[in-house]
């Protein structure tokens, strides 16, 4: 049975894991561990590598132990303007609009918000399976999947199949890493479902984060910077990187309140 792009990104980031339980192992054990043979295990390996988060050595493999490897980000730790930045989004959005929201710390707030709007939005938060109050006007959609384990991400190919069946008006993704090349994401399968949402959207795709994650690399790569329409971020974003995105010609929009 032909192996499915879920599959590979589920096993890459299940390397991961074990890495981060074991510190190294060997080709031989991974292979043996996930099924599967050891020129698979190598391919996964050097792209990884590539990725700057594991290391290999002759017959080998051991974890690059960096804040982006082991650093989970609480919502806590990382305020975001909701109200502001769906009052910004709402000024041009057509009636009966089909918007995508990816899932992220702030995506059920954000889907809340414009729940009270006359759209349809398909999403893989799976959070937003309970929203639910009397002047709710939207269409709200669930993609099936997979739940990731550490977030309420829906995953994997049923995910990435509903998103290929729709086309948006409008796109809106949060970022856990942003700078003037590319836009990343933690996890690999939620970075296979953020660029299925954009290649299938024909309206603005947005981009939001939190300030503090201005200027770092997250593992995942979404997508490159200039294929985002616009950037919305809070008012704690230095004067210098602002300063400097402008000169850039990188639009973006900061909130406040």
């Amino acid at each position: 049975m032909k192996t499915s792009q879920g599959d590979v990104f589920r096993r890459r980031e299940n390397i991961i894991e074990q890495l981060l339980q074991e510190q190294q192992l060997t080709v031989k054990e991974l292979a043996t561990l996930f099924n599967v043979s050891a020129v698979t295990i190598r391919r996964d390996l050097l792209f990884l590598e590539k990725k700057k988060m594991i290391e290999r050595f002759y017959g080998g493999v051991k974890l690059i132990q960096t804040p982006l490897s082991v650093q989970r980000i609480s919502q806590e730790q990382v305020p975001f303007p909701v109200t502001a930045f769906v009052d910004a989004l709402t000024v041009s959005l057509p009636i009966q609009a089909q918007i995508f929201v990816g899932a992220g710390l702030f995506s059920t707030e954000i889907i809340q918000a414009l729940a009270f709007l006359d759209i349809s939005i398909l999403t893989n938060d799976a959070a937003a399976l309970t929203i639910e109050h009397p002047q709710k006007k939207a269409l709200i959609s669930i993609c099936g999947g997979e739940l990731e384990r550490e977030s309420h991400a829906l995953v994997g190919d049923f995910a990435t199949h509903s998103f290929h069946k729709v086309q948006a008006d409008l796109c809106i993704i949060e970022a856990s890493g942003f700078n003037s090349h590319e836009v990343t994401t933690k996890n690999l399968s939620e970075s296979f479902i953020y660029r299925t949402m954009l290649q299938h959207t024909k309206g603005p795709k947005i981009v939001y984060t939190s300030a503090a994650n201005l200027e770092t690399v997250s593992q995942f790569m979404i997508d490159r910077t200039f294929l985002f329409d616009k950037l919305y971020t809070d008012a704690t974003i230095s004067s210098a990187i602002l300063s400097q995105y402008q000169a850039q010609g990188i639009p973006i929009e900061v909130l406040t309140g």
